[in-house]
Order: structure tokens, then C-alpha cells, then sequence
């Protein structure tokens, strides 16, 4: 009777401790490698010990990464947001949004776009009037604040223009984060150059919490500005 290779490997799969009670198998078996140089069964077992550990180096390495960036991230917003909370009118807010926002997150265009049913000074370059109309359905900006979680990645060329006037062009990923509660105030709009800096599978953790710090603060802001 012939026996097949996957008769073999099924009785080994049942019978783990062939090799200890066979251990001169273990030193004569020669198995190839992609080199084509063939090796003992021993050395094959390490080199795969020694792979499995360089891939969980390489994962213990990038948690560390990952947990270090979240670190800064989450320093940076604690900064952000706390700011936000001091803020007094719109002027200490367009400073803010300069300051920990734009300069302390590196992002090049910050844009925070409020309804023009508000009374905005024309003074701040950072936030900006836009028509009520725009916001509700049918209008401009209303997929931008229809989305509940912020929105991550590339934009077509006009919902950049509607977000980032005559910035639009220099944009190529964007974070657009509706500000509503219980009343639709506005889209705070964040650009970048560089099309991989917002990606659509990034985290919205840290964002999220920064449109819910500005959509607390802005009524207390917007009625001050009245």
C-alpha cells in the first residue's frame, strides 16, 4: 500500500511528539530552503523561531510608534481644547484656532466657516461668514455638515472651492467637521498639501472631540459678538 504525503502529515498533525521519540529523524531530515540550499530540520525551526521573532519585534515596535504619536496627539488636543474654553469672544478664538490649530498641528489651512445669520467680524481671517442657505439642504455646504463624524480625505474641486476659496487649489486632503448642537453654526474646514495627511481611514477620535469643544463654546462666543 502506498502511503501518500498527506497521510504523513496527517499522522504527524495527531502524533506532535514523532520527533521526540525519533530525534535522530530530526538531525538527518534535509529539507531546501529558497536559496536552494538545503538545510537540517533544527536549522529550519530556528530560522522560523527567528522570523516569527524579528515580525513581533517589528509589531512591538510599531505599538510603541502608534502609542507615542497618540501621546503627542492626545497632549495636543488636551491644549486645544482648553483653550477653546478660555476663550472670550470670537478674536481670542481666531487666535486659538491659529495658534493650537493650525501652528501646533501643522495644518496650513484652517478655516472656520459660520452662518452668516451670526454677526461675524470681517477682522478674522480664520473665520468667516458663509450664506445660512449654504448649510441647509440643497446647498453648498450641507453634505458637510450632514455627515455626523467628521469627514477625512479628498475633495472634489467644488466642495473645495465652497470650503476654501481661493486656498482651494493648494488643497489636496482635507478634514471638514460639522458644528451642530441643537443648531447648525458652521463647518470648521482643515486643509493640507499633502494629499496623504488626511486619509479616509484615519482615527476621528481627537477630532471629534475638538468639533464638540467648539460647537459648546461657539454660543456663548456668537452672543457676545451680537
Amino acid at each position: 500500500m502506498t502511503i501518500t504525503a498527506d497521510q504523513i502529515a496527517e499522522y504527524l498533525q495527531d502524533h506532535l511528539d514523532f520527533f521526540e521519540q525519533h530525534p535522530k529523524l530530526v538531525r538527518e531530515l534535509i529539507l531546501p530552503t529558497n536559496s536552494g540550499a538545503a538545510i537540517s530540520l533544527v536549522e529550519f525551526q530556528l530560522r522560523k523561531l527567528r522570523d516569527r521573532i524579528q515580525q513581533l519585534e517589528k509589531e512591538n515596535d510599531h505599538m510603541i510608534e502608534t502609542a507615542r504619536i497618540n501621546s503627542v496627539l492626545f497632549e495636543k488636543t488636551r491644549s486645544l481644547v482648553l483653550s477653546l474654553l478660555d476663550a472670550q469672544d470670537l478674536d481670542d478664538l481666531s487666535v486659538v484656532l491659529d495658534e493650537k490649530l493650525a501652528n501646533g498641528f501643522d495644518i496650513p489651512v484652517v478655516r472656520l466657516l459660520l452662518s452668516d445669520q451670526f454677526r461675524i467680524p470681517d477682522s478674522l481671517s480664520l473665520i468667516q461668514p458663509v450664506k445660512a442657505e449654504s448649510l441647509e439642504d440643497g446647498g453648498q455646504l450641507a453634505q458637510s455638515v450632514a455627515q455626523k463624524e467628521p469627514r477625512i480625505g479628498r475633495l472634489a474641486k467644488n466642495r473645495r472651492g465652497a470650503l476654501f476659496g481661493d486656498d482651494a487649489n493648494s488643497i489636496e486632503s482635507s478634514a471638514t467637521l460639522a458644528l451642530v448642537r441643537g443648531h447648525t453654526y458652521g463647518v470648521l474646514a482643515l486643509g493640507h498639501p499633502d494629499p496623504t495627511h488626511f486619509q479616509s481611514n484615519q482615527d476621528t477620535l481627537f477630532l471629534d472631540h475638538i468639533g464638540e469643544a467648539l460647537a459648546m463654546i461657539l454660543p456663548r462666543l456668537l452672543k457676545k459678538a451680537e
